[in-house]
């Protein structure tokens, strides 16, 4: 049995006694995706030796999925993707406003693993908000109003024009992106696709509007249940080690980077994986 260690009030673990590295791991994937379940945010101290390693840690927790762009592609295998920060820059980059991965497609990332490769002394962490507790912690009026809402997220709300001012994109492969990812509709309170657990499903970078409202009813709920959900005792924010491993659930979280201090440098991989189990 792996044993874990609390990081936050309502959510997030580190995982002790687990060997990443050993061919023991495998037998114990079953357990660890339980884990991820029940605590969202798994942290593991070292353990990873490289891409390779990566690849098999993330096949723990579902198949390995493919990034929905090639921009941060790892030159050894496609399926990694690089995070460099070398500051200063000038512009706030998408990862720093709260979000859960790729919710602009039909069928959005489940699970992300970061493996820190670089870290700066100071900054640079990433912060997460359960909003599987927020919605637990709703007026019981706003909860049941909320339940029968949906909401469209639309990748060229926010989102593309982010990327292009990061000079993550050129002004031509906006436009193709734009036109390859049309607007999709989820609930605003989503279920998890193994659990079924409901929670809350924001997203600052390509949430536009909630169906069935008008633009300033719309920006109004969505402005409170922002406020409710980055409540402070609703969040965990994690300080890198070099060596972390962290795997968190997307759809029970949000997440965001914060800045590098000029000066300073922090490298990260990152893998994705789609839940083996899904709900019908």
């Amino acid at each position: 049995m792996i044993g874990t260690k609390q990081l936050a009030a309502t959510f997030g673990a580190e995982v002790l006694g687990v060997d990443l590295g050993s061919d023991a791991v495998a037998g114990q994937a079953a357990e660890l995706r339980a884990a991820l379940h029940r605590h969202q945010v798994l942290l593991f101290r070292g353990g990873c030796s490289g891409p390779d390693e990566q690849l098999r840690i993330t096949e723990l927790f579902g198949r390995v999925a493919p990034p929905w762009t090639t921009s941060h592609a790892h030159p050894a295998d496609p399926r990694i993707e690089v995070f460099q920060e070398s500051p200063p820059r000038a512009h706030r980059r998408p990862s720093e406003h709260w979000h859960s991965d790729a919710s602009f497609l039909e069928l959005p990332t489940d699970a992300t693993v970061l493996h820190a490769l670089t870290v700066p002394e100071q900054g640079g962490q990433t912060a997460f908000t359960d909003t599987r507790a927020a919605l637990a912690g709703l007026p019981a009026a706003l909860r049941a109003r909320v339940e029968r809402l949906t909401a469209v997220h639309d990748f060229g709300s926010r989102f593309s024009a982010l990327r292009e001012k990061a000079a993550r994109v050129s002004t031509e492969g906006a436009v193709r992106e734009r036109a390859g990812f049309p607007p999709v509709r989820h609930p605003l309170v989503r279920e998890h696709p193994v659990t079924g657990e409901p929670a809350l499903y924001l997203n600052e970078l390509c949430l536009d509007h909630v169906e069935g409202l008008a633009p300033d009813e719309s920006g109004r709920l969505l402005a409170e249940l922002y406020e409710r959900t980055l409540r402070p005792q609703w969040q965990y924010r994690h300080r890198w080690q070099v060596g972390d491993v962290l795997v968190w659930d997307n759809p029970s979280l949000l997440h965001r980077g914060h800045q590098v201090p000029a000066g300073q440098r922090r490298l990260l991989h990152r893998t994705t994986a789609e839940y083996r189990e899904r709900r019908p």
